[in-house]
């Protein structure tokens, strides 16, 4: 235990956080269990910094136990643990280098603690597993068809069982024991001897280990006394079981998410989580309220708060003409209007200086290529990011960067700036010929991620770097890499964008069966009005679900700006197919209660 002026080290807490009682009343609780719904700019991360910090302080860690912290990317990862080795040592007034605070909290995403755990145990499952677990190529089961070897090996009944097993952790089903145990035979027997192994697999042989080894599940129980996860609500099926199993009686939990950030239910995300595990484990819920992103921006604040207010009220909130929140606005009678529109105020707001743009889409199709086409027009340069995890371009090049990472650097794991360079000419070299620009972008993006990590993240350990890097490539996590791209413009689509943040976003083709397909069955399209769309009085029970899940791609959207968020939408459309229609209107989205569309002026230059 630290020798602390507790009282001392609450008052520089209180003051570093600026007496945000409910940040405070996280940090300072003497609730062992807690969820902190935290919205994007509320404070999370500092929060949970100084909780951790605090329960350093008062001896609720004793040594030698360690904090494990979670989350889904190890980029996400890192910047926690590199937060924490600079403000921990601060708040606890010791002088505490990062892999002295390493060895306090262990910070990762969920595959980087499984792989650790079977580098330990993986040996109990198969001799394989007593080689490293990172020499191994880690795919999707969808994606065994662009694998030679494992399509001549596997049986076309073994393939299917593999890719149902995905299907299902996707739908957010953990699939039954008897297809668990024979998912489990075929990676095994099939797929380790050739050091391949699935990314559901990595999760799975962790839970086998933890049900057929109790004195394992015993060991990870005791060590890790405060689990911590950022991100939760999109915690999946088989993520969750994995805490479940970690979760003993005395455990202390730390659980940060929002559920309105909530936008990945289609690849397994598990539906309301983070209110159901409320009553499970006796959680105490608190809700951080004060927004610091846009403390001095009160259009966007009340922005914020107002689509959340819709969000949490069914699209029934109570709110007052004066917190009425302004959406500036660009509509065209075509698509084409629309573009001109768009790009017109890009270009008036490229003149200020290391102003970060982005034009974001819900999907990609001929309404973006327009906005592209206008932007080529104005000789404005752009970074092309409307490539999705699906797309067999993009998913090829991961496998290819993923195969020649792992030969490049195999067992040594000697990183640095002349090797990963080599790496990145060999990755070209094998695309040398591609005219394709998504792998022209993909490109760009292993050239930035090269520069960061040999430059920003040049203090971390070859271990941590080595990490980072083959995780990128195994969950094709490159488009994560378009925060450290050297262009003014970015267009992307708004999963592509979670988690990252510009200046100025423009969300386009904000229209009626664009952000929501609930239109079909929503009775407000007969009482539109004009070229307005607008929510019905009483919303039907059954897609009330579905509207509130698009609703979170719309804030998303919304809150990746730092400064300043456009929509744009026009009279016309073209759907996937190419087909053109003339009766598109504004989404009900942008009309809900206490948002008020203004016309945008393309001159102006705010």
């Amino acid at each position: 235990m630290f020798s602390i002026n507790l009282e001392e080290m609450k008052k520089v807490i209180t003051i570093q956080h600026e007496n945000d009682r409910d940040q405070l009343d996280v940090i300072f609780s003497e609730s062992p269990r807690l969820i902190v719904e935290a919205p994007a700019g509320y404070g999370k991360t500092t929060t949970m910094i100084s909780r951790i910090a605090y329960l350093f302080a008062s001896g609720k860690i004793p040594n030698p136990k360690r904090i494990l912290a979670l989350t889904f990317s190890v980029n996400a990862a890192l910047k926690i643990k590199r937060e924490v080795a600079g403000k921990l040592p601060l708040l606890l007034g010791t002088q505490s280098n990062p892999v002295a605070i390493e060895n306090k909290v262990m910070v990762t995403n969920y595959h980087g603690f499984c792989k650790g755990m079977l580098k330990k145990y993986g040996y109990l499952i198969s001799d394989a597993l007593r080689k490293d677990i990172n020499l191994f190529r880690a795919i999707s089961e969808s994606d065994i068809a662009k694998h030679s070897i494992l399509e001549n090996i596997l049986t076309p009944d073994e393939i299917q069982l593999l890719k149902n097993i995905e299907t299902a952790i996707k739908e957010a089903s953990i699939p039954d024991t008897q297809s668990i145990h024979a998912y489990h035979e075929i990676v095994i027997k099939k797929l380790l001897p050739l050091e391949y192994i699935t990314h559901n697999a990595i999760i799975l042989f962790a839970l086998k280990i933890f049900n057929e080894y109790n004195e394992v599940i015993k060991f990870y129980q005791y060590y890790f006394p405060l689990i911590v996860v950022d991100e939760f609500q999109d915690t999946n099926c088989i993520a969750w079981a994995l805490l479940e199993s970690l979760i003993s009686d005395h455990t202390q939990l730390l659980f940060l998410g929002d559920p309105l950030q909530r936008i990945y239910g289609f690849i397994g995300a598990l539906p309301d989580i983070m209110s159901k595990v409320v009553d499970k484990y006796g959680m105490t819920k608190v809700v951080l309220t004060k927004n610091y992103r846009f403390r001095n921006n009160p259009e966007m604040k009340k922005l914020d708060r107002n689509i959340r207010a819709n969000a949490a009220s069914y699209f029934r909130p109570t709110i007052l003409d004066e917190e009425v929140a302004e959406l500036p606005i660009f509509w065209g009678d075509t698509q084409q209007e629309e573009a001109e529109k768009v790009v017109a105020k890009v270009k008036n707001l490229m003149v200020k200086e290391n102003v970060k743009i982005a034009l974001l889409f819900a999907r990609r199709g001929i309404n973006a290529e327009i906005v592209e086409t206008q932007l080529t027009k104005n000789n404005i340069p752009y970074f092309y990011g409307m490539f999705t995890d699906e797309d067999p371009d993009y998913v090829e090049f991961h496998i290819k960067c993923q195969e020649l990472f792992i030969k490049k650097f195999g067992k040594s794991k000697s990183i640095n700036r002349k090797a990963l360079k080599l790496f990145s000419d060999s990755v070209k070299t094998a695309y040398t010929t591609s005219e394709n620009k998504t792998v022209n972008s993909l490109l760009c993006l292993l050239d930035a991620l090269v520069e960061k990590v040999t430059i920003d993240y040049a203090d971390i350990n070859p271990e941590d770097k080595y990490t980072l890097i083959l995780d990128i490539f195994e969950n094709r996590q490159l488009k994560q890499a378009m925060e450290y791209v050297d262009s003014q413009v970015i267009l992307s689509t708004v999963h592509g964008a979670k988690g990252l943040e510009w200046e100025y976003v423009f969300i386009c083709d904000v229209e009626r069966w664009g952000f929501t397909f609930v239109c079909r069955e929503c009775p407000s399209i007969s009482i539109s009005e004009g070229t307005l769309c607008k929510l019905p009085q009483i919303i039907p029970k059954q897609i009330i679900g579905t509207l509130l899940n698009d609703l979170c791609v719309f804030y998303v959207a919304l809150t990746r700006a730092k400064k300043q968020a456009y929509i744009s939408a026009s009279a016309e459309r073209y759907n996937s197919k190419g087909y053109k229609y003339f009766d598109s209107k504004i989404c009900c989205f942008a009309l809900v209660k206490g948002v008020k569309l203004i016309n945008a002026d393309p001159n102006s230059s705010d």
